[in-house]
C-alpha cells in the first residue's frame, strides 16, 4: 500500500508543478482586470463606443480621385474598341432578330440603348471630369454602405456591453454623453482628463470594398474627458460576469494544486521514502521484463503522452472553461480529467522506475535491442530491394495508393477535381491495382504449389509466367521439386541396394562358413580314412581362404568409403604397372579360354599414384574380366594419353546378362552373376571405384548389349 501512496503523491506533485508552470504566470498575483482578455475587451468597447455613440462617422462631401483611378475606370472592361465591340455583340443579334420580325419599335428601342451606351463609353475616354464624378459617386455609395453597416450594430453593442456606465464630455464641443449612474464602488473605473483624454486607439478601422480594394473610413479625432465604470451589479447580471468567476476559480484551483505539490514534496522527503525493492517485487514486473524492447518503450511513450500533452493539457483546458450556470457539471468534468491524468502519471512513473532498474547499463539495452522486432524489421527492410524490381513495384504501389487516396479526398472537397481523378484512376490507378492483384494471385499459386511439394506431390509442374522475380522463383521451385524427386528416387534405390547388400553379405559369408562347419564335423568322425581327412582339410583350407578374402575385401572397401585410407603418391609408369599386372595373371588368363588383346603406348605414361593401390585397381579389373567374360571371346585392354589424361580401357563380352543399370555394378557385393555361382565377392569394382576416386580420377562403365566396357581416367603426373 505504501508504494502506491508514494506513486500517487509523486504524481500529484508533478501535476501541481506542471500546472503552476503552465498557468501560474497568467493567474498568480493578477486580478481579472489585469488580464489580457479584459484589456482587449475594454479597448474594443472604447473603439465601438466612439464610433457608435460619441463621434459616429459622417459621409464625406467629396473624395480625391487620382489620374490612375480615372485610367483604371476607363479600361476596367478593356480598351475603347473592345468595349464598343462588346456592346455591339450584346445588342446586334437582338436588333437583327427584331428587324426580321418587322418589329420596328423594338429595333428603335434597342438601337437607342446600344448607341447610348456606346456614346457613354466614348465620353469616358474623352472627358476626365465626367469620369471623376462617376468615381466619386461610387466611393460615396460605398462609404454609405460602410457607415450604415457600422451604425446597424448599435443595438448589439448596447446589449453586449450593458454593464458599462459612463459620463463623458467632448473637450472640443462640450457635448455631454452619459449612460447609467456612476457609483462609489464600481468593479472597474477609469478617469480621463484634458491632459489624458479618451480617444480612438487605431486598433479598429472600418472599411468597405470599392472596386475590390479596401477603402478605409476616416477615424475619429475627437477627444473626451470624464469617467468610464463597470457597474458591479450589472456585471454580475450579465453573461460576461462568468469571466470574472472563471478567473477567480482557476486561480484558486492553481493555489490548491501548488499547495498540494508543496505538501507532497514535504511528505516525500520525510514520511514517504522511496523503496525500490517494493516495485521490483511486484508480480507484473516479472511479466513486464519478458516483453519485447519496443513494447516497453511504446507503452512508456503512450502513458507519458496521455499524462502530459493530452491528459494534463486537457485537464487545464477544462479548468479554464468554467461553466458558471452548472457548477456541479464543471466539478465532475474537472475531477474526471484530473483522476485520469493522475492514473497515467502513476503508470508513467512506475514504468520509469522499472526501466531504470532493468536497464542498468548500455549492454543490457543493446542486448534487447538486437533481439527486438524493430531491429529485425529494419534489417529485413534492407532486403526489400534485394530484388530491385520487387522493391520498385512496392514503391510504385505505395505512391499510387497514396495519391489515389489523396485524389479521392480532394474530389470530396472540390468536386471539380474529378476531371483529373477519373483519367488518373482509369489509366494509372486501376492498371496498377490489377497488376498487383495479378502478382498476388500468382504468389498464392506459388505458395499453394510449395505446400503441395511439402506434402509430397512432386509430379505437377509449377506454371512459369513471364520473367518477373516470381517467375524466377517458380523456376527455382521446379528445380527444387525435381531435385527432391530425384532424391526420393535415389533414397528408394539406396534402401533397395542396402537390403540387397545385407542379403548378399549374408549369403557370401554363410556359404564358406557353412562348408567349414560341415567339414569340421566330418573330420571328427573316428573311422574317417586318412585320404578323406586330407581331402577335407584341403576343402577347409580353401573355404577359409575364401572367407578371409571376403572379410578383407569388405574391410578394405569400408575403410576407403570412410575416408580413412592413406595414399603414398609417387610418380609411376602406368604402362609398366599394367604389364606387370597382366603378367601376374598370365596363368589365369591362359586357363580362362579368353583371348586378351593388350595395347600399350610406345612412350611411358606417368601418373602420380600410390603404386600398390593402383595395382589393386588393375588386378580387380583383370580378375573381373576373367570371371565374367564369355569364354572363347576376346578381351581388349588399351592405355593411351588423351588431353593430359591417362585413359585405360578394358572391353569384353559378358558371360551373364547385365541389363541397363550399370551404376549398380559399383555397389558393394553387386555381381553380374545374379545367381552368385561364381567365386567373386562382388567387391572388386566397388574397391576399384573407391581407389580411383581417392586419386581424383574417374571410372565409368558402359554396356552395349553384351559388350562390357570399363574406362579409367587419371591426370598425368
Amino acid at each position: 500500500m505504501k508504494k502506491w501512496l508514494w506513486l500517487t503523491t509523486l504524481s500529484i506533485v508533478l501535476i501541481g508543478i506542471f500546472s503552476v508552470m503552465e498557468l501560474g504566470p497568467k493567474y498568480f498575483g493578477k486580478s481579472y482586470l489585469e488580464t489580457s482578455e479584459f484589456k482587449e475587451e475594454y479597448n474594443h468597447f472604447i473603439n465601438r463606443l466612439i464610433v457608435l455613440e460619441l463621434d459616429p462617422p459622417t459621409a464625406a462631401t467629396e473624395f480625391t480621385v487620382t489620374a490612375d483611378e480615372i485610367e483604371e475606370y476607363r479600361t476596367r472592361y478593356g480598351t475603347l474598341a473592345q468595349q464598343v465591340q462588346s456592346i455591339q455583340d450584346q445588342y446586334n443579334p437582338d436588333i437583327e432578330e427584331a428587324r426580321e420580325n418587322e418589329n420596328d419599335s423594338l429595333v428603335e428601342i434597342l438601337s437607342a440603348e446600344r448607341d447610348g451606351k456606346i456614346d457613354e463609353i466614348r465620353n469616358n475616354f474623352a472627358d476626365d471630369e465626367a469620369v471623376r464624378e462617376k468615381i466619386q459617386e461610387e466611393k460615396f455609395r460605398a462609404e454609405r454602405v460602410a457607415i450604415n453597416g457600422i451604425l446597424n450594430d448599435e443595438a448589439n453593442f448596447n446589449s453586449h456591453y450593458s454593464y458599462y456606465v459612463y459620463d463623458l464630455i467632448n473637450t472640443e464641443t462640450g457635448e455631454n454623453f452619459t449612460k447609467g449612474v456612476l457609483n462609489s464602488r464600481p468593479f472597474f473605473e477609469k478617469e480621463y482628463t484634458d491632459a489624458v483624454p479618451l480617444q480612438a486607439n487605431n486598433e479598429e478601422l472600418f472599411y468597405t470594398n470599392y472596386n475590390n480594394t479596401e477603402m478605409y473610413l476616416p477615424e475619429s479625432n475627437a477627444e473626451f474627458s470624464g469617467t468610464v465604470q463597470i457597474d458591479r451589479e450589472l456585471l454580475a447580471a450579465s453573461d460576461n460576469g462568468a469571466s470574472i468567476i472563471q478567473h477567480t476559480t482557476v486561480k484558486n484551483v492553481l493555489y490548491l494544486l501548488g499547495a498540494l505539490a508543496i505538501a507532497g514534496i514535504v511528505l516525500l522527503f520525510t514520511r514517504l521514502r522511496f523503496e525500490q525493492d517494493a516495485y521490483l517485487k511486484m508480480p507484473f514486473y516479472f511479466k513486464w521484463q519478458s516483453w519485447p524492447f519496443e513494447v516497453k518503450g511504446g507503452l512508456l511513450l503512450f502513458t507519458a503522452m496521455f499524462a502530459l500533452p493530452f491528459g494534463l493539457v486537457n485537464t487545464l483546458s477544462v479548468l479554464e472553461s468554467v461553466y458558471v450556470n452548472d457548477v456541479s457539471y464543471f466539478i465532475l468534468q474537472t475531477l474526471k480529467y484530473f483522476l485520469l491524468t493522475l492514473l497515467f502519471f502513476v503508470l508513467t512513473v512506475l514504468q520509469i522506475i522499472w526501466i531504470f532498474s532493468h536497464y542498468k547499463n548500455a549492454e543490457k539495452i543493446m542486448e534487447e535491442f538486437k533481439s527486438s522486432y524493430l531491429l529485425r524489421s529494419l534489417q529485413m527492410a534492407r532486403f526489400a530491394f534485394l530484388k530491385k524490381s520487387i522493391g520498385v513495384q512496392m514503391l510504385i504501389l505505395l505512391v499510387v495508393v497514396f495519391f489515389w487516396g489523396f485524389g479521392t479526398l480532394l474530389v470530396m472537397i472540390e468536386f471539380a477535381a474529378i476531371i483529373i481523378w477519373i483519367p488518373a484512376t482509369l489509366f494509372i490507378g486501376l492498371p496498377v491495382l490489377l497488376m498487383m492483384i495479378n502478382r498476388f494471385g500468382y504468389l498464392n499459386i506459388l505458395m499453394d504449389s510449395t505446400r503441395a511439394i511439402a506434402d509430397g506431390s512432386l509430379n505437377e509442374q509449377i506454371p512459369v509466367r513471364g520473367k518477373s522475380p516470381l517467375a524466377q522463383h517458380a523456376t527455382h521451385l521446379n528445380r527444387l521439386k525435381e531435385g527432391v524427386r530425384l532424391s526420393v528416387s535415389e533414397q528408394a534405390k539406396s534402401e533397395r541396394l542396402k537390403t540387397e547388400l545385407i542379403t548378399n553379405v549374408s549369403h557370401d559369408l554363410r556359404t564358406p562358413l557353412t562348408s567349414i562347419i560341415t567339414y569340421t564335423d566330418l573330420m571328427k568322425t573316428p573311422e574317417l580314412s586318412t585320404e578323406d581327412r586330407l581331402m577335407y582339410a584341403e576343402i577347409l583350407d580353401r573355404k577359409s581362404q575364401r572367407l578371409k578374402t571376403l572379410i578383407e575385401d569388405l574391410f578394405e572397401v569400408s575403410k576407403m568409403a570412410s575416408g580413412n585410407m592413406e595414399l603414398h603418391r609417387q610418380r609411376v609408369d602406368f604402362s609398366q604397372l599394367k604389364m606387370q599386372a597382366f603378367a601376374e595373371h598370365a596363368e589365369d588368363i591362359s586357363s580362362s579360354g579368353l583371348d586378351f588383346r593388350i595395347s600399350t603406348p610406345e612412350q611411358p605414361v606417368y601418373i602420380m599414384a600410390d603404386g600398390q593401390k593402383w595395382w589393386r585397381v588393375l588386378d580387380n579389373l583383370i580378375l573381373n574380366a576373367i570371371k565374367y567374360a564369355l569364354p572363347g571371346t576376346r578381351v581388349y585392354a588399351s592405355l593411351k594419353e588423351i588431353n593430359g589424361q591417362a585413359e585405360f580401357v578394358m572391353k569384353n563380352v559378358t558371360r551373364f546378362e547385365l541389363g541397363e543399370n550399370t551404376d549398380e555394378l559399383f555397389e558393394r557385393f553387386k555381381r553380374g552373376d545374379v545367381a552368385r555361382q561364381t567365386e567373386g565377392s562382388g567387391l572388386g569394382l566397388a574397391i576399384a571405384q573407391s581407389i580411383v576416386d581417392l586419386h581424383g580420377g574417374t571410372m565409368k562403365i558402359e554396356v552395349d548389349g553384351d559388350l562390357f566396357k570399363v574406362t579409367v581416367l587419371l591426370p598425368i603426373g
